[in-house]
């Protein structure tokens, strides 16, 4: 029985970290989209003052 309860905990707390990375991994690559958006922007109007 114990090591069965292990076995559930095991799996849970794998389950938890895979969603936490997988959190963590879409979070970055939205921030990564924002931010070249951001700074293609900013270089984009640069230009067109340039212009």
């Amino acid at each position: 029985m114990i090591h069965l309860t292990l076995i559930i905990v095991d799996f849970l707390t794998g389950l938890l970290a895979a969603g936490a990375w997988a959190l963590a991994s879409a979070g970055g690559a939205i921030a990564a989209v924002v931010g070249g958006g951001l700074v293609g922007a900013s270089l984009f109007r640069r230009w067109r003052r340039k212009s």
